[in-house]
């Protein structure tokens, strides 16, 4: 069993698919954003194999777990209290741009001039409208996970091209317990998606894209292929569509975008490392 545990497949696909599909089933019934936890389960389920939760020294892939714990803490209090959209996108804003700026601010200070402005604004911008593009579909839950998934999964493969076995690793755990959710949502009833499991899904996925960039080889306009991937979420579909040929349909449409960032990436830095 450790050595099928040690796999690094099965740390970040089968681990998290399982963990989070046993979870919303035990969750399902209790209704609310609850079931959206089983995202965070199965996420932080990979997390204890891969990395585990020491967080000394802190460095930017031990960051991200402790930014994605933080998110799903203030995911569940927007929820809550019901936040409305003119409250909640100047804080989703402000948390995207300060939780960028702290992964990456090591290298961002050796810049200079033009260069520093321009990446960390880059940077800020990337994370902010998937946190808000993708906020924006929450009242559609399918197409909600349809587009974390993909997002997830692009970001996964992208980085591991691009020299990073590590958040290669943890963005396809989260697309993997994402698709989980996404499953259990297209079986009788589709479950909402809250700012509990939203708001880490997203901000993980865009800080994991940023940091393979800032510290690997992923070229930054394989970002602009990922930042599409909301907004083909978005295309309509035919009304009389069952949810399993919804979901079918809208990862269709949204995963070609992350098969482009890959391509991108496999142009720039040649096939992953073994």
């Amino acid at each position: 069993m450790d050595e099928l545990l040690a796999n690094p497949a099965v740390q970040a696909a089968g681990v998290p698919f399982i963990a989070a599909l046993v979870v919303g089933l035990l969750l399902r019934p209790v209704g609310w954003y609850w079931a959206g936890l089983a995202v965070i389960a199965g996420f932080y389920a990979s997390v204890s194999l891969i990395t585990g939760f020491e967080f000394t020294p802190l460095t930017s892939t031990r960051k991200l777990v402790l930014i994605g714990m933080c998110a799903a803490a203030v995911g569940l209090a927007i929820d809550y209290l019901a936040a409305k959209p003119r409250q909640l996108y100047p804080l989703l804003a402000v948390l995207g741009g300060g939780t960028v700026l702290w992964v990456i601010w090591p290298p961002l200070m050796r810049m200079e001039g033009a260069a520093l402005w321009m990446y960390g604004a880059g940077s800020i911008a990337y994370v902010v409208w998937i946190l808000l593009a993708l906020e924006g579909l929450r009242n559609r839950a399918l197409r909600a996970d349809a587009a974390l998934m993909s997002l997830a999964l692009g970001t996964g493969i992208a980085a591991l091209m691009g020299a990073s076995a590590l958040l290669g690793q943890l963005a396809s755990a989260l697309a993997a317990a994402t698709g989980a959710f996404l499953l259990l949502s297209i079986f009788k009833k589709t479950l909402p998606v809250g700012l509990l499991m939203l708001l880490p899904a997203a901000l993980l996925s865009g800080l994991i894209g940023i940091s393979a960039m800032t510290y690997a080889k992923l070229p930054w306009y394989s970002l602009l292929a990922l930042a599409t991937i909301p907004l083909l979420a978005r295309i309509p579909l035919p009304q009389k569509l069952p949810l399993w040929g919804q979901a079918a349909a809208l990862v269709a449409l949204t995963l070609p975008a992350a098969a482009g960032a890959i391509y991108l990436v496999w142009r720039e830095a040649g096939a992953p490392p073994m």
